[in-house]
């Protein structure tokens, strides 16, 4: 496994499945979010253990979801979002 370093306190981890979490760019919420077209981007996150800081990944693609129909292709999955 490939360590991360921190960017602020220098402690060098490497980044465990169960600390992983996904966070987002503040975005404008409610109505206006239905003409405005852009989604949030969402990132892969971790925390550093030792000093706690938030580090920032990368961006995180949304997963596609294509509609399925009686003729769905075996490329095609089903999406609960």
């Amino acid at each position: 496994m490939k360590k991360i370093k921190c960017n602020v306190c220098a402690c060098e981890f490497i980044p465990e499945k169960d600390e992983h979490y996904i966070s987002r760019d503040e975005t404008k919420t409610g109505l206006s979010t239905i003409a405005g077209g852009l989604e949030e981007k969402l990132y892969d996150t971790f925390d550093c253990p030792q000093c706690g800081c938030q580090m920032v990944m990368q961006e995180r693609k949304r997963q596609l979801c294509l509609a399925t129909t009686n003729n769905a292709t075996e490329d095609e999955e089903e999406c609960d979002e």
